[in-house]
Formats: structure tokens, sequence, C-alpha cells
């Protein structure tokens, strides 16, 4: 079931990319963070087991899933990072945030099949997921895309060491906002979902029209 809902949402979005032009790197991220779920899905039953790690939500949910799904999510970053234009490096963050959400949207669509139980439910899991679990996975990864940009400003140690960094801060939001659900802190959760999103993109916003790479050029 899962795979026919990915292919059912994927496919008209992939063939929509291909109408798009000036915003096409922002859907491609969002359709690639789509497949890292579908990734994260498939892989993690199998690389627990090889790791031996135990298939437990408090283990699995805090201190595995985060990291890898932020790696995995990261990925548009860093083809961003090798091939992209100079005018759009202070908006590694929207590329960041769209694979984030997309992967989001599936993990929505997983979790109404697990736990779908009447339309009443159902409605208010969609809503309480999309104003807190959508808006913590894009801003987790925004916050790695903010820090590719700020490693394509650095050179030498700090260069190498801002994405790694971006990556691990991301996972460690990511995990405090899984364990926050798991204690069933929902309106806390809520709450740091929704203040995070704004003041991270205030920033963002505000970096923007400073930014020196993006003087005398358009990026849509």
């Amino acid at each position: 079931m899962v795979g026919a809902i990915f292919i059912g949402t994927f496919l008209p979005l992939a063939l929509l990319m291909l109408l798009l032009r000036h915003s096409r790197p922002v859907f491609a991220s969002f359709c690639w963070g789509m497949v890292a779920f579908l990734i994260v899905y498939l892989s993690s039953p199998a690389l627990y087991r090889v790791l031996g790690i135990p298939n437990e939500i408090d283990v699995t949910a805090i201190f595995v899933g985060p990291p890898f799904e932020e790696l995995l999510k990261a990925l548009p970053l860093v083809i961003a990072a090798i091939f992209s234009r100079r005018s759009m490096i202070p908006f590694y963050y929207i590329l960041g945030m769209s694979s984030g959400i997309g992967f989001s949207i599936e993990e929505n669509l997983n979790f109404l099949i697990e736990f779908h139980q009447n339309d009443g439910d159902s409605m208010v899991l969609m809503i309480l997921r999309s104003f807190s679990t959508c808006l913590m996975h894009g801003v987790a990864t925004g916050l790695v895309g903010y820090a590719m940009t700020l490693a394509c400003r650095r050179d030498g140690f700090q260069k190498l060491v801002m994405p790694p960094l971006g990556w691990l801060i991301a996972s460690c939001y990511h995990s405090l906002f899984n364990w926050l659900m798991i204690q069933g802190h929902l309106v806390i959760g809520m709450i740091i979902a929704f203040a995070f999103f704004f003041l991270f993109l205030f920033r963002m916003k505000t970096e923007e029209s400073n930014a020196a790479e993006t003087q005398g050029t358009v990026w849509e």
C-alpha cells in the first residue's frame, strides 16, 4: 500500500516538475524528499537487523531515525553546492525545507494507513501532523541548507565543518521533537515547531536581502 501511495503521489508531481522552469530545483528537492521517505521506509528494518539495533520506538525514533533521515533529505543540498549558480547560495535553505516537507507528506500518508480508525480521527491526525511534523521536517533540513550556505562562504576548516554541524543540529532538533511526541507532549511539540518555523523563515528572509551573492541577480 505504501508503495502504491508513493507512486500515486510522486509520478504526477514528477511530471509537473518537467513543466516548471525557475522553480524546478525547489520542486526537484520536494520530490526527492518523497523518495527519501520511501528509502527510509524500505531499508530501515533490514538496516536495524544488520546493525543489531533493537526495533523499539524509543531507540529508532530518537537516536537512529533522525540522523539517518536528515542525511538522506539533505542530498539535494550537496548536489546544489556542486552544480548550482553562486546566486543560489543564500537559498539552499529553501531546497532543504522543500525536501523535508516532501518527506513529511509521504510520512503522513503512511501514518494515515497505520492508524486510520474513522474519518474524524483521520482528519484530526492529518491536521495535527501538518502543523507539527511537517514544519519540523522542513526546518530540520532547512538548517542543513543554511549550514551549506555558510560553508560555501568560508574556506579551510570552517568550510568542512559547517555541513556536518548543520546535520548534527538538525538531527538533534528532530530527535527532540520525536521525544516530545513519544512522551505525549503534543502541544509543546506543536508550539516549538511553529516557533522554530517562523523564526527560521524570518531569519532567512532577512539574510536573503543582504546576501552578496544575489546582488544584481534574480532567482525564483
